[in-house]
């Protein structure tokens, strides 16, 4: 199994709320020609959203629920290059978040992600990085729930990947990833820093010109950094398929088991062990324009709590015409975290979101979104949330012209 040491990054952003945003919108907003003259085998696509919002909860809590209106500040870019035999590409981004009554979850995010390719006559070669410098308030939704309060998160992922053609039928594939996380002041909400290492074995083979035939192989270590939790190892064996059910629809199918093992950390008492089924369905349909996918999935994701949840997750995303400007959206997230080696804990709940939506093309580049979202989180023993929000926004895109 893999032994990761320790890595610790330590990057500062700095804390200006709608400030950083201003700056990165006026740096991102300039003329696209000019960039294009110091870069001109270059595209540069910046945009930029402002939103206003009001939710009854805003915190998702159980008792004494707090709402408050608030507005939304969000800047990006994106930097790419496309070759024959390469791409490479930069995003970066910043968004700030502001609540009128209730201004301890004010906050200010960025990140900055990079991704390469390259490709042979058999290989293709690709690599990965991100990072990401947010709050509890919105990267706990799919694994603790822990939303209530804000508390920042630095989150570093790096993630090479192979594929080598072996003939015109078969494929084979490695995939590697690293993400280490960092939280900071979270004594009170009991979480703890980790990191996380996962590889994988990939092998496709195509069957008929619809169907390629898929098998998959994980391997997994999991660290926490707080003493009082054990490091975890799982392994697991998926095998499927995928189909194209027509020219603008595809279904691809996985189903396997899972074995996962955690040292105790306290000499002469056992380890705990467990298995489990894994898999992972997705149905996708592409429209011109607009698609419908859905995705059902469980798998074993790691956590700020010290364990490695077992997480059964389904999501449904809808975007159609209902006129030549205007389209409909919609988007559904279920999640279901249990304990990955069972037994009744604060780490079990569930969680739905639903989130409808229009979006009004003012111009080529230039929309409004209108949308409604609503949330709901049962955890076990200790009861459930509701929150509604409405959501109303102003995009800018100068990539889409």
């Amino acid at each position: 199994m893999l032994r990761i040491s320790g890595l610790r990054r330590r990057i500062f952003f700095t804390r200006d709320r709608l400030e950083l945003c201003a700056g990165l919108a006026c740096c991102l907003a300039s003329p696209l020609a000019g960039a294009q003259a110091v870069l001109p085998s270059w595209d540069f696509e910046p945009g930029v959203r402002l939103g206003l919002f009001y939710e009854d909860n805003v915190r998702l809590s159980v008792r004494n629920p707090e709402s408050s209106p608030g507005g939304i500040a969000e800047a990006y870019g994106l930097l790419s290059r496309s070759t024959e035999a390469s791409d490479l590409s930069v995003r970066a981004g910043a968004i700030s978040r502001y609540y009128v009554d209730v201004s301890e979850l004010d906050t200010t995010d960025g990140s900055l992600e990079a991704a390469w390719a390259y490709r042979t006559e058999r290989s293709e070669f690709g690599l990965g990085a991100s990072f990401l410098y947010d709050s509890t308030l919105t990267s706990e939704e799919e694994t603790t729930g822990l939303v209530q309060d804000r508390k920042r998160r630095k989150r570093f992922e790096i993630a090479p990947t192979w594929q080598y053609n072996v003939s015109e039928r078969a494929r084979l594939g490695a995939n590697f990833s690293f993400v280490d996380v960092s939280y900071e002041d979270v004594p009170q909400i009991v979480l703890t820093d980790y990191q996380f290492a996962s590889l994988g074995l990939t092998g496709e083979y195509d069957l008929t010109e619809r169907t390629d035939l898929v098998g998959r192989l994980t391997f997994e270590q999991y660290d926490p950094e707080a003493q009082v939790f054990g490091r975890t190892q799982s392994s697991g064996a998926e095998a499927g398929f995928n189909y194209q059910i027509s020219e603008r629809t595809t279904l691809t199918a996985l189903g396997g088991v899972r074995y996962a093992e955690t040292d105790s950390g306290i000499p002469g008492q056992e380890d705990d062990s467990s298995t489990g089924p894994i898999f992972e369905v997705e149905l996708q349909r592409d429209y011109e324009p607009g698609s419908i996918g859905i995705v059902i999935g469980r798998s074993l994701l790691p956590s700020g709590r010290g364990r490695l949840l077992d997480t059964t997750r389904a999501v449904l995303t809808v975007s159609r015409p209902v006129t030549e400007r205007l389209t409909g959206r919609l988007r559904v997230l279920g999640v279901r975290n249990r304990n990955e080696a069972g037994g009744a804990t604060f780490n079990d709940r569930d969680y739905l979101l639903i989130a409808p939506g229009v979006r009004w093309q003012l111009g080529q580049s230039t929309w409004l979104d209108l949308s409604y979202r609503y949330r709901t989180q049962d955890r076990e023993n200790v009861g459930s949330a509701e929150s509604n929000g409405l959501f109303l926004g102003f995009t800018h895109d100068w990539a889409a012209r």
